[in-house]
């Protein structure tokens, strides 16, 4: 990766320095020019958002500083830097598939349903697509790393709780409360890489991004089932929340700030509708996969689009809005945002499906079997991340986009024919291409709307472009399953029950191959090959 200019290490705002001629810069430390020789952005005394000095001892404020000095002098300052924010992530993210692991469990230690523990594994799907943008903004506004730090502390605490939850209710709202913390840490993150490093390297570096963004639920899954099997579920936390502490004690100690945008006020009426309508939406879907004439599925689908006509106006008329609006007509914005959305309906939904299918009666499969067998995917996807990531350049995205899409099609397909007869290899080896589909796609297509946006937005167009990945996938999940249910519960003339589960499961992957296809069609309207020196100047301005 080509390296950045480091920041100038005195202009962290941790506290104020007798002027020592040069300006507030450290001797032989040149001020950066130009964004292209920007590691996150020029920074000033006083912008990082750390706490005053009298609430910090002055020792430990100085050894910040230096630390801070002598990483960001260094030649792969960035590099580091995302090694840092990829650790924390990293952290956070391991309990997210243990959880899955442990419902069982934990419903029968609370006496609780495990439709009510499954909460814990969708909510916080939902509130991460619901504050994302928030976060975002919020970064954009009062500086990224002082909402990463935060987003980890609120996390680890939550995280504490978690493990002391007396019952299911308590367990699942300290499991949304937690989330709320991931919210927060989701948007930073990838600002900061976006930040790190420039138009022409970023696609290598969110190829590690995507890395440990998949590979961290692998592990998730098998050191939570080790866990859990030799001590308890509530271990899985207890020892996850001392992590995400160290990680954010290093965060602190070498993260800069980054730039804050010059404006009045926070776009509240924005950020309350947009929530409403995703939030209502994702309600709405997931109540429908249950009972699609219950009256809460209404009520919900009329929240999410009186709430989303609200936020279009609200966008149109205000002075400072949450992302502006010509971001959702952009065709370097939506068209990859709209890409990844589809593929990870198709991706995440038959990644549910599958295990289901695996252990019926009329397959078979063992959940030991079944658990080596669905890691194909996540594992596929983590070690092609960085692949794609760093040959980007040479083949433009739209090449990713459409052999991501196909991909993903193509294992759907594969699945669509599967038989109780065949070989657990199949099934592995078509999940294993779905995750090289998205290992290809979604560092490049992410990669496509930082590049497209100006450098303020960098927090909130990430933050925006994963809510609706997140809707997608939810969206995904519901509606396979649906499809699913609905044929099984429909039984074939004359064929035994085994032809009917069988039949229900192809016809679902089936849908998954439409969306799938979708999504590449849809990559089809990326330039084939971007310029990527510099975001596009017409795009930046309404």
């Amino acid at each position: 990766m080509t390296r950045r200019t480091p920041l100038p290490p005195r202009e962290d705002g941790d506290g104020e320095e007798p002027n020592n001629g040069d300006g507030g810069n450290e001797p032989g430390m040149p001020r950066p020019e130009g964004s292209e020789r920007i590691t996150l952005s020029n920074f000033s005394k006083g912008n990082s958002g750390a706490l005053p000095v009298a609430l910090i001892p002055w020792s430990l404020v100085l050894a910040r500083r230096r630390v801070a000095e002598r990483a960001q002098a260094q030649e792969r300052f960035a590099n580091w830097a995302l090694a840092i924010v990829l650790t924390a992530m990293f952290m956070v993210n391991l309990s997210v598939t243990a959880v899955t692991v442990a419902v069982t469990e934990i419903a029968r230690e609370f006496e609780s349903s495990e439709s009510a523990v499954v909460w814990a594994v969708t909510g916080p799907i939902l509130v991460s697509a619901v504050f994302g943008p928030t976060f975002g903004k919020l970064g954009d506004q009062r500086g990224h790393r002082t909402m990463f730090l935060g987003g980890l502390l609120v996390n680890a605490v939550f995280t504490v709780l978690i493990a002391a939850s007396w019952g299911a209710g308590s367990f699942v709202v300290f499991r949304l409360l937690a989330a709320v913390g991931g919210a927060a840490i989701g948007p930073a993150a990838l600002a900061f890489i976006n930040r790190l490093f420039g138009p022409r390297d970023r696609a290598s570096a969110l190829g590690w991004w995507s890395f440990v963004g998949a590979g961290s639920p692998v592990i998730g899954v098998l050191v939570g089932a080790q866990i859990i099997e030799a001590f308890s579920w509530r271990w899985i936390f207890v020892g996850q929340a001392p992590l995400v502490l160290a990680a954010g004690l290093l965060a602190a100690f070498v993260l800069p700030e980054t730039t804050k945008q010059e404006v009045t006020g926070f776009d509240l009426p924005g950020a309350t509708t947009l929530g409403l309508g995703v939030g209502g939406l994702l309600l709405g879907v997931t109540f429908a996969a249950e009972n699609l004439t219950a009256p809460r599925v209404w009520i919900a689908f009329a929240v999410a689009g009186l709430s989303l006509a609200a936020f279009v106006r609200v966008e149109r008329s205000s002075p400072h809005p949450l992302l502006p609006p010509h971001y959702w007509t952009m065709p370097g914005f939506i068209v990859p945002t709209m890409t990844l959305t589809l593929m990870f309906a198709a991706y995440m939904g038959s990644f549910v499906l599958t295990p289901l299918m695996l252990q019926r009666a009329a397959y078979g499969a063992t959940a030991a079997a079944t658990s080596w067998v669905i890691i194909a995917r996540p594992l596929c996807f983590s070690l092609t991340g960085p692949v794609s990531g760093s040959l980007s350049e040479r083949f433009g995205s739209r090449s990713f986009g459409v052999f991501g899409g196909t991909s993903i099609a193509v294992s759907m397909v594969i699945l669509s024919q599967h038989r109780p007869e065949w070989s657990l290899l199949v099934v592995a080896g078509a999940l294993g291409l779905a995750g090289v589909g998205m290992g290809a796609a979604a560092p490049v297509m992410t990669a496509a709307v930082a590049n497209a946006v100006a450098d303020e937005d960098l927090g909130v167009a990430g933050a925006a472009q994963q809510m609706l990945q997140q809707v997608g996938l939810v969206v995904g999940i519901q509606v396979l399953q649906a499809v699913q249910t609905a044929v099984e519960d429909a039984p074939l003339d004359g064929e035994p029950p085994v032809a009917d589960t069988v039949a229900s499961f192809q016809s679902a992957f089936a849908v998954g191959a439409v969306l799938a296809v979708a999504g590449a069609l849809m990559a089809f309207r990326l330039p084939r090959h971007e310029a990527t020196m510099s975001p596009n100047e017409d795009a930046i301005s309404p």
